[in-house]
């Protein structure tokens, strides 16, 4: 399988993305105030979504099978 010139281009400004503005998300998330949200909230708030976030950065990077 080989990669075209477009497919490095975009996994490269797609990466530069993701490093960039990937930290930035996560301190937004865990510095936001939830002084008035219940408990379940903030653990889906600020546990959850940054999972969820890592497993879909990794799904997206990890090479699709050969099919």
């Amino acid at each position: 399988m080989s990669l075209s010139l477009h497919d490095v281009i975009i996994m490269a400004v797609s990466f530069l993305l993701v490093a960039i503005l990937g930290p930035i998300a996560i301190g937004t998330i865990a510095n936001s105030s939830t002084t008035n949200w219940t408990a379940s909230t903030v653990t889906m708030f600020q546990v959850l979504l940054p999972i969820m976030w890592v497993i879909g950065v990794a799904i997206a990077y990890v090479p699709k099978g050969r099919g």
